[in-house]
Formats: C-alpha cells, structure tokens, sequence
C-alpha cells in the first residue's frame, strides 16, 4: 500500500514539473512517429494547404446556400456532424480522408496525391477563442500509425435557437510547434463505479 502512495504522489509532482511540452515530442514519445511541419514554401505542402482550404471554402459555401442548420444538445454531438460533412466534402478533391471512428486524437487521416499522411483534427468552437480553459485533449495517440503533418481546422459555430446551430466559418492550425501541458486525471468507469460489491441500496 505504501509503494502505490509513493506512485501517487510521484505522479502529482511529475504532473506539476511538466510544463509547456512540444506537441511533436509528445507525439513522438508515446508512438515513435514524427511531426512533420507544414512548410508552404514546398509545392508538396503547399498543395495539400490548398485542397484542405478549398474544400473548407467549399463547404461552407455550401451549408451557407442551403443554410444548414445542424441540430445538438452538446457541442461534442455538433462538432462530429460537421466533422462527416466536411470528410464528404474532401473526398471531392485530390486527397483521399478516412473519418476515424474511434475516440480520441485524431479524427481524420489524409492520404494525399503524393502519398502522404496528414492527421486532422476537426473541432466545433460556439464562444471565446482566447479562453483558457482546455478544448485539445491527448492521450496514447493509439490512432497514428505514420510520421506525417499535424493539423487542426476549427469551426466557429453559433446557436440560433435552442440545440440548433449555424457554421460560419472555419480557422486552420499547424499543430507541429502546439505547446501542451499535462494535468493528472484519476477516473474510473460505470462498470467499477457501479459494481455490485459496492452499492449499499438501490431502488
């Protein structure tokens, strides 16, 4: 018993040290892949920036004709309806995107004409950008399997009325130079919350 409080508090003060960490070290450390960064002087690169803006471009040209509206209680539910229009939308183009099913970072892996992997994030934004409270999140990188480009498109949505929301435009991040922090997080699950050994009355 002593040795596991001995972890925990060796955690604590690890948690509290680290500080400012380069989003490509971290990506590097838990899966041995690089971050490569977006350079918009190389045709390649610069290629690739083009068809994920115009394809940006394109949709909310489109959401805006149609005025789309897209229904959620919760951002999260939102953000993952966007997410699928916007992977649809890519599929026009020279790139070829797979939305990745499973929770965590990332969404979308892009394969481009020249055979390049890009990993992007896709995000629905509804108030303050300049708000300090965590919106990136990063746990074991589970869903990268390649070294490629990093990148981040950000929606800014608005409600208009009660759980429907409109897109009005979009922000698109290089995450290669991203510095992240650490904050410690003890959580567990229903299954154990809520195991039989453990509950003292139920209706």
């Amino acid at each position: 018993m002593a040795e596991i409080h001995d972890l925990i508090k060796q955690g604590i003060t690890l948690s509290k040290k680290i500080k400012k960490i380069p989003f490509s070290d971290l990506v590097k450390a838990t899966t041995e892949f690089e971050i490569f960064p977006l350079n918009l002087q190389d045709e390649q690169d610069l290629a690739l920036f083009n068809e994920i803006k115009t394809s940006a471009i394109n949709y909310i040209k489109y959401v805006t004709r149609i005025h789309q509206r897209y229904e959620g209680k919760r951002i999260n539910e939102v953000g993952r309806r966007i997410e699928e229009a916007f992977v649809e939308e890519l599929k026009k183009t020279k790139l070829q995107p797979t939305q990745l099913k499973s929770p965590g970072y990332p969404d979308i892996k892009i394969v481009d004409q020249f055979g390049r992997v890009t990993y992007l994030e896709s995000k629905a934004v509804s108030k303050d950008w300049e708000s300090s409270f965590r919106s990136f999140y990063y746990t074991s990188g589970k869903k990268i399997d390649s070294s490629g480009r990093h990148l981040l498109i950000a929606w800014d949505i608005t409600e208009e009325k009660d759980d429907y929301w409109k897109v009005n435009g979009w922000k698109l991040i290089e995450l290669s130079k991203l510095e992240i922090t650490i904050k410690l997080e003890f959580q567990s699950n229903n299954q154990k919350l809520y195991d039989s050994k453990l509950i003292l009355a139920k209706s």
